[in-house]
């Protein structure tokens, strides 16, 4: 028995993004495969694809761009290493950068890619970018800060906070050196830790790092407090029966991850948007098989990790796709055709303009700038329309 699915090819979401930063190649080549045959219809559908797509008539290249540390990488990995972008006629090259600003400020040098709110948002006010839809809600245990366990913060222990879980007390982070990246997800949690005690961002010395520099510095000795991000908190020196270091506060605990995005320049989906377009229905598709084979997913990106000079265990990825599952099409197209719960904004809008608001909190951005006409009018997102393909399937 068959059924059709409603899948959706392409989505994007007219905004414009900016940062700061270089990027490092990273990539790798896909594995021997057997070639996949066309069909009659001249799509075609290699092995472990869940269906069948129209490939490219030539081979065609971009450059993806992705966050260091992070599970949103894998979507394109996993295309890559199943030979399913070999045989659409894609050849992709990846970048991946320290953080969402700097991965911004060289969009010049990718096509497109995943990147979080934070860097969506500082390229929302500055440079041609578009959003294409959700990779990830980053709901379990992506942002994190850690205390000495002689920290004032640590020995004042929990129950304090307006969240349950949070260590410490108004007056033991009043003053504290937190380092973290400004204007990322992780400076986010930060304020979001800090609201739980009444405080702001003002009453502690936040002192801004690369995430991916922030580790060996807050081992090193500096700071009271180290905002660490993705996997590189379930390292033993972090979380091990003998660390020294105690998790104070964290995303999962708080509540307020926030969406990492697929993204494509301006430039990309002018020039190549029918190899935007492909790759997109690739990454998505493969986001659902890795939901769907997370084991397979996990050990298959404990390679991914080691190619950007991270070591991680099948276990440790195991559990972040299993707390931060990718987003489904079927997911996706709701996203970009549903209203939010305010009945303003579609949730793809919403998920954008509502993290704003905190980073406004913040004093990252002005109310103004919210207000700006690519923030908050629906009127001038500029959306490629959207194309319903029927996929038959059990």
């Amino acid at each position: 028995m068959k059924k059709l699915i409603a899948l959706l090819l392409s989505l994007a979401l007219g905004l414009q993004l900016a940062a700061c930063g270089a990027a490092p190649a990273s990539g790798g080549s896909a594995p021997a495969s057997e070639p996949a045959s066309a069909a009659a219809d001249g799509t075609v559908q290699a092995e472990g694809m869940l269906w069948p797509v129209t490939p490219l008539p030539e081979k065609t290249k971009l450059t993806v761009s992705y966050l260091a540390n992070s599970t949103a990488e894998a979507v394109t990995y996993l295309a890559q290493q199943k030979g399913w972008l070999e045989a659409c006629n894609l050849e992709v090259e990846m970048v991946y950068f320290a953080g969402g600003p700097a991965q911004m400020e060289a969009s010049t040098s990718w096509d497109v890619g995943t990147s979080g709110i934070g860097g969506m948002i500082t390229g929302l006010l500055n440079y041609d970018i578009r959003c294409l839809g959700v990779v990830s809600l980053d709901r379990g245990l992506y942002q994190a800060f850690f205390a000495r366990k002689d920290s004032p913060i640590v020995q004042a222990g929990t129950g304090h906070s307006a969240v349950d879980g949070v260590y410490g007390t108004a007056e033991t982070w009043k003053g504290a050196k937190v380092l973290t990246a400004t204007g990322t997800a992780n400076q986010y949690t930060l304020y979001h830790t800090l609201k739980s005690f009444g405080l702001n961002l003002s009453d502690v010395e936040v002192v801004n790092m690369d995430v991916a520099t922030i580790p060996t510095a807050f081992l090193a000795g500096e700071g009271d407090v180290g905002g660490i991000q993705g996997l590189t908190i379930q390292d033993p020196v972090f979380q091990g029966e003998d660390s020294e270091y105690v998790m104070v506060s964290s995303d999962q605990l708080l509540q307020c991850g926030l969406p990492v995005n697929y993204v494509a320049t301006a430039r990309a989906l002018e020039e190549k948007q029918q190899a935007v377009e492909l790759w997109l229905e690739l990454a998505m598709m493969a986001g659902e098989y890795a939901n769907a084979n997370q084991e397979e997913a996990a050990a298959m990106m404990v390679d991914m990790y080691a190619m950007d000079g991270y070591e991680t265990k099948e276990e440790d990825n195991l559990v972040m796709i299993q707390d931060n599952p990718f987003i489904s099409v079927a997911d996706n197209y709701a996203y970009f055709t549903e209203k939010s719960e305010n009945g303003t904004m579609l949730e793809a809008e919403a998920q954008i303009y509502e993290a704003m608001q905190g980073y406004v909190e913040m004093g990252n951005y002005t109310a103004d700038q919210l207000d700006s006409e690519y923030a908050a009018n629906p009127n001038n997102y500029d959306y490629v329309n959207y194309e319903m393909i029927s996929i038959s399937g059990k």
